[in-house]
């Protein structure tokens, strides 16, 4: 399974080269509303928010409200930069979205539960970046929590809205790579939540 994720990541980016320790890249152009129509197709994955959503509110996109306050940096987002990297138990895949400046907004990881066909057609059309040594401060990032979450979206009202559903069953693969990850970026993992 693994072994297919690393292959269809060195299509998507061809500047993939795990042999020497690097971090390969690409950017995928996509604002915040597009990208929360898009995340219920991917079934569980681990969501960490920025840590700057307790500080400040988010402005919202016309038309669209988040369940909660975690999940409104989604909605700011203008572009995807992919990130995965060849580590000792295996590959690693993950989406920091970014707003219009380049700020961190949220974080979304790949796990063995994620449909992967939704995955990759999230990620299609991506652009390589340059490829950044594998380092820990590269993997890490200023998120405020980590959580396991499905994504949902409805209507409500005139308005589309953004929320989160308990994850059924997860994967102890799934569970394991979750924790790393949270580790990773230095916070813990929360239980998920409706």
């Amino acid at each position: 399974m693994f072994g297919w994720l690393s292959h269809a990541f060195a299509s998507l980016c061809p500047s993939c080269d795990a042999a020497n320790g690097s971090i390969s890249r690409c950017v995928v152009p996509m604002d915040g509303t597009e990208l929360a129509g898009r995340l219920p197709m991917l079934g569980s994955v681990l969501y960490l928010p920025a840590r700057c959503v307790a500080q400040a509110p988010w402005p919202l996109p016309v038309g669209w409200l988040a369940a909660r306050c975690e999940l409104a940096p989604l909605l700011r987002s203008e572009a995807l930069i992919v990130s995965s990297m060849i580590g000792a138990d295996g590959p690693r895949e993950w989406i920091d979205c970014v707003d219009a400046e380049g700020r961190f907004c949220a974080r979304v990881h790949l796990l063995p539960d994620t449909d992967y066909l939704a995955w990759d057609a999230l990620l299609a059309g991506g652009e390589p970046l340059p490829a950044m040594p594998l380092r820990p401060d590269r993997m890490a990032c200023r998120a405020a929590s980590a959580e396991l979450v499905c994504f949902r979206t409805r209507r409500l009202g005139q308005l589309d809205l953004l929320e989160t559903l308990p994850l059924g069953h997860l994967s102890t693969l799934g569970r394991h790579i979750a924790r790393e990850a949270a580790r990773t970026a230095a916070v813990e993992l929360e239980s998920a939540h409706g």
